[in-house]
């Protein structure tokens, strides 16, 4: 083979020269085992698929073949698609999902890859190998693995014993499996990432760095989509959490509020240390969606995350570029690309930037109480002129700056008080002049000439800016009367005062280079206008709506139910044994329905199966029942044609109960244009039935209706689902066939008899969430795994917090972006249980235990979106 570092042979999209041979190791014979394995698992899954075997057998051989070729950045192909390909609302699946075809495709491939060299990759000499683990390290991983697999074994024994099944809920054994498959998916493929860490360390750590920022842009679209498409994207008086394609958020949780925590840094680190102008555009607005997407999940856990981790974020970057710095470029950790260091900015540097910073937010409340979202647009204008000021204001003197000022405030006087009486006789006169004033100053902007001293280009570039400045406060004015006219007035002076004590004062303005005065980088202005965007729509969102208003103003309240909560989920766990070991895995849900308080006691449903004919078993809570809190059997259906829906429903129940029909656009958790049918199902007993019996079946024939067009826009399209609930309490229906036809005679449910298990069916409970969550990741594992399992996995994240901080990791490309990651998962895990979502435990798992054995190399760089 070549050597270390030599350019592979030129081959099949430059993957190198394609290979075939047997294994020669020992190491590669366990990954062809490792491959066969993971094959057999992947392909058995895939064939069960509910949605269609066929179709979803051939996207995972499709999947397999990509991570054959590409085996050093599988994490592409693993985490670049995970927000999207949540499916189980179509397909009914729970237990087991799309995830796990993923994984197991993945595995299979690039294991098979490695065994087999497919392609001249070459092995790195141990101490270069990017990912290893000390002996003591190792150890901590295998107890953490033999901890979940002990709370699988004690939660199959809660649920009376292992029971096989595809379609299994939360009460019952393979929910065990669900609730502790994470770490064992991470730790399949880890072997692999270790040697593609060694093999390619920086390739390795470009498609982490990839497939996160992937997967962010995934999820963020996914909400922005979801705003659209439902409340609207301004709106922020409806309460309308986002949850995205998150379908664990069925029952409440915070799966979106996780992905968010975990996968924003990455993206926020790439953006930062780009270099390349289209990478930072395309990086800036993966931010910019995921800021709008921590913002509309209306999570306090968020919003005090994401500052407790990204401060230390870039701490710990910049000492990352301070020390490779300082040790020379011929073996700097750091890309030679990024360049030097920026100097830090003088204390009266700091003082303006935090008075500008001030000002903004200070304005951007006045203009917006009064002017709303146009005055505020009006104000974006006027801030990205003055954050794109010219540095050549700076070169005239004091005294000719001072008359350019002087005068220039004057003439935009005179031509504010034009402006305002045009807009008073021509409507829609005050955007048309706001726009000319904007156009004047990117026109002044465009013919500015460096180092050249201009007086005269001063006095018009102020005039120009005080006009847009004006032309602001008429825009406000024209569209809120009064009020928006004496706020605005109020932030336009704030604003021309800072920016006259600016410019006359030089050292007071941030945006200085290190050659001179007043000039700044693009991409540093880029990263203020984008920060004046968010300020914004933090505004927007306190201004625009009670909702988030309300939310702040009820965390004391919030913050004693969940200590209630937390209390009385710690009292269901009886004895020294699952003290030490838990209570087993998946199974707080089912001991707080009948342990917990009568709030807790919800609905369930059973598949069960009378002589030869399958039917579901339908429950209802003790609890008080109302809209939100019902438990409902759902399907995702196409939409009906407009009219009467007419069901044919054969059910049988022992006592009266009200059976809550529903056809509504509804993503996840939060019905809109609902159309509602609550016909009684009454007993129905042969001669001789005992009283309490399920009595015999009957078929009744329900109008619902009529349906109004739904689906939505074609650019933002809604779901339909159907519904089934029960509005009685403690109340149980079974039923044996639904079917459903539409105005135009169209079938609209599938396996409304039930034959194929629960598949296409899926279950919800739109508001009553508490009984479902312990609502504490940390109490989550000490309930399932007990004082052991939760002192290893406090272990485990201590010690990779400390080591990417402060260890052998700190240098490592991705360490800083891993501490964030880490340090916002427990902020929002001490207010949620998190490692209860699959998905999110995967991502969590995968960064912890890369984060205990990730250590930097010289001369590898920093990871950029490649």
């Amino acid at each position: 083979m070549a050597a270390v570092g030599a350019t592979p042979a030129p081959g099949l999209m430059g993957l190198g020269e394609l290979q075939f041979r047997l294994p020669a190791t020992r190491a590669q014979w366990l990954a062809l085992a490792a491959s066969l394995g993971l094959g057999l698992v992947g392909t058995e899954l895939a064939w069960h698929y509910p949605l269609s075997g066929p179709l979803a057998l051939a996207a995972w051989c499709a999947v397999a073949l990509l991570a054959a070729l590409f085996w050093v950045k599988t994490p592409v192909l693993l985490f670049a698609p995970l927000p999207l390909i949540g499916l189980a609302p179509w397909s009914g699946w729970i237990t087991f999902e799309e995830m796990d075809l993923l994984v197991t495709a993945c595995g299979c491939g690039g294991y098979l890859a490695y065994a087999l060299q497919l392609n001249a990759r070459d092995r790195a000499p141990a101490w270069r190998h990017a990912l290893a683990y000390s002996p003591a390290v190792a150890v901590l991983i295998l107890a953490l693995a033999l901890s979940a697999l002990w709370s699988v074994r004690r939660g199959f024994a809660d649920a009376g014993g292992f029971s096989f099944g595809w379609f299994q809920g939360y009460h019952e054994a393979m929910n065990s499996v669900r609730n502790a498959k994470a770490i064992f998916l991470v730790l399949a493929l880890l072997p692999l990432w270790k040697a593609a860490a060694a093999a390619r360390p920086r390739g390795f750590s470009r498609g982490l760095l990839l497939g996160l920022v992937l997967a962010l842009a995934g999820g963020s679209t996914a909400a922005l989509w979801e705003r659209l498409a439902y409340p609207g994207l301004l709106d922020f008086s409806t309460d309308y959490r986002t949850t995205a394609l998150f379908w664990e958020m069925h029952v409440g949780g915070a799966a979106l509020d996780g992905f968010l925590v975990l996968t924003l840094p990455f993206a926020l680190l790439a953006l930062l240390r780009t270099r390349s102008p289209w990478r930072f555009a395309i990086g800036l607005v993966i931010a910019l969606l995921a800021a709008y997407a921590c913002l509309t999940t209306f999570s306090r856990g968020v919003y005090l995350a994401l500052p407790l981790a990204l401060v230390p974020m870039v701490l710990l970057a910049d000492a990352q570029r301070r020390r490779a710095l300082g040790s020379g470029p011929e073996s700097s950790h750091i890309d030679s690309t990024l360049g030097a260091v920026d100097e830090p900015l003088p204390r009266l540097a700091k003082l303006g930037a935090l008075a500008m910073a001030g000002a903004f937010a200070l304005a951007a409340a006045l203009v917006f109480g009064g002017g709303g979202y146009r005055g505020l647009a009006a104000l974006f204008g006027v801030m990205v002129v003055l954050l794109t000021m010219p540095a050549s204001l700076w070169l005239p003197s004091f005294g000719q700056r001072l008359t350019a000022l002087l005068m220039g405030a004057v003439l935009a006087l005179l031509l504010g008080a034009a402006s305002w009486a045009l807009s008073m006789a021509v409507p829609k006169a005050a955007y048309v002049l706001n726009v000319a004033a904007l156009l004047c100053c990117g026109l002044l902007r465009w013919r500015d000439e460096p180092r050249q001293v201009r007086p005269i280009y001063a006095l018009l570039v102020s005039t120009s800016w005080f006009w847009l400045l004006a032309t602001m406060v008429i825009v406000a004015d024209y569209w809120g009367g009064t009020s928006g006219r004496w706020t605005a007035l109020a932030a336009g002076l704030a604003l021309a005062g800072l920016w006259a004590v600016m410019l006359l004062d030089q050292r007071l303005w941030p945006l200085r280079g290190p050659g001179h005065a007043g000039t700044a980088g693009w991409r540093k202005r880029a990263l203020l206008v984008s920060g004046l965007l968010m300020v914004m729509a933090v505004v927007a969102a306190l201004g625009g709506g009670g909702y988030l208003r309300d939310r702040v103003a009820s965390w004391k309240e919030d913050g004693h139910t969940r200590l209630t909560h937390w209390r009385d989920g710690l009292q269901l766990l009886h004895g020294s044994g699952q003290w030490l070991l838990g209570k087993g895995a998946g199974r707080f849900v089912t001991t707080n329905l009948y342990e917990g308080p009568i709030e807790s006691q919800v609905g369930d449903y059973r598949l069960r199966r009378d002589e030869s004919e399958a039917f579901l078993a339908l429950t209802s809570g003790k609890h008080i029942l109302g809209r939100g809190e019902q438990f409902r059997v759902s399907q995702r259906i196409p939409a009906p044609a407009p009219g009467p829906v007419a069901i044919t429903l054969v059910a049988r129940t022992a006592s009266d109960a009200q059976l809550v029909l529903q056809i509504c656009e509804k993503n996840l958790i939060y019905p809109d244009r609902c159309t509602t049918t609550q016909p009684m199902v009454q007993p129905l007993r042969a001669e001789g039935d005992p009283e309490g019996s399920p009595g015999t079946w009957q078929t009744s024939e329900i109008k619902l209706g009529p349906v109004p067009a739904l689906g939505g826009d074609w650019w933002a399209p809604r779901f339909v689902t159907f519904s089934m609930a029960l509005n009685t309490r403690a109340a149980r229906v079974d039923i044996s066939r639904i079917a459903m036809q539409d105005a135009q005679g169209r079938q609209l449910l599938a396996n409304g008899d039930f034959n194929r298990e629960m598949a296409h069916w899926f279950f919800s409970s739109d508001r009553h969430h508490l009984p479902w969550h312990i609502k504490n990741a940390a109490l989550h594992v000490l309930f399932e795994q007990g004082l052991v399992g939760l002192a290893l996995l406090g272990s485990a994240y201590l010690l990779a917090l400390v080591r990417l901080s402060f260890g052998r990791g700190r240098d490592h490309p991705l360490a800083p972006a891993i501490v964030a990651a880490l340090i916002g998962f427990g902020t929002v895990g001490a207010f949620d249980s998190l490692l209860d979502a699959p998905r999110i435990g995967v991502l969590f798992f995968t960064l912890l235990l890369l984060g205990l054995g990730l250590r930097a190399l010289p001369g590898e760089g920093v990871a950029r979106v490649a």
